[in-house]
């Protein structure tokens, strides 16, 4: 007999896990919690899911994608440099003002020994970054002592860590054009 899914229910328990894992990080988001903060009985969950780390990388996956799909898009356009980095900050900050549960999600996973990101997800933002690193270094626009960890660290980790400050120290949810701007300015000098 096929299980029946209820699609709202998959929703519930995926929003309560992001929450779960951004108020308690990996380790401190069970499977009762995540259950209990959705509505679902613990056996709805594994229903679907092996575990606590299966959802969070299937979320993990989908976030990924909707995030690196976008950058892949945006390197392959054939844009200058400048021009992808900047759309590629202004992707991630339109995430943040969206839906920044998501952005915070990254940020604690980025941050936590307790969860390993999965090999692909590594290995394709190797992948992205190597191309970006090609289109700045073709124009003379990157540093060339940088590295792919280096470039990682300034875009990606840089980006998450700002826009995760802002929401810890601001009293508002919404990442302003003057804050773009900024965070635009300190990236292109770690940059150059």
């Amino acid at each position: 007999m096929a299980r029946i899914t209820d699609q709202t229910k998959i929703k519930r328990l995926k929003q309560s896990t992001m929450k779960m894992v951004v108020d308690n990080g990996f380790g401190g988001a069970s499977v009762a919690l995540i259950s209990k903060d959705a509505q679902v009985a613990s056996g709805y969950f594994y229903m679907h899911y092996k575990g606590k780390y299966e959802l969070v990388n299937t979320i993990l996956q989908e976030v990924y994608s909707e995030v690196f799909g976008m950058f892949e898009k945006l390197i392959e356009q054939g844009n200058p440099f400048h021009e992808t980095i900047e759309n590629i900050i202004r992707h991630f900050v339109e995430l943040a003002n969206k839906e920044p549960i998501r952005v915070k999600f990254l940020y604690v996973l980025t941050n936590d020994y307790n969860f390993v990101i999965d090999k692909h997800i590594q290995e394709n933002t190797q992948m992205l970054l190597e191309k970006l690193m090609e289109l700045g270094r073709s124009g003379n626009d990157l540093d060339k002592t940088l590295i792919v960890s280096d470039l990682y660290l300034i875009l990606v980790i840089t980006t998450i860590q700002f826009i995760n400050q802002k929401y810890k120290y601001n009293d508002r949810d919404i990442i302003a054009e003057e804050d773009i701007q900024h965070l635009l300015k300190l990236i292109f000098k770690f940059l150059k």
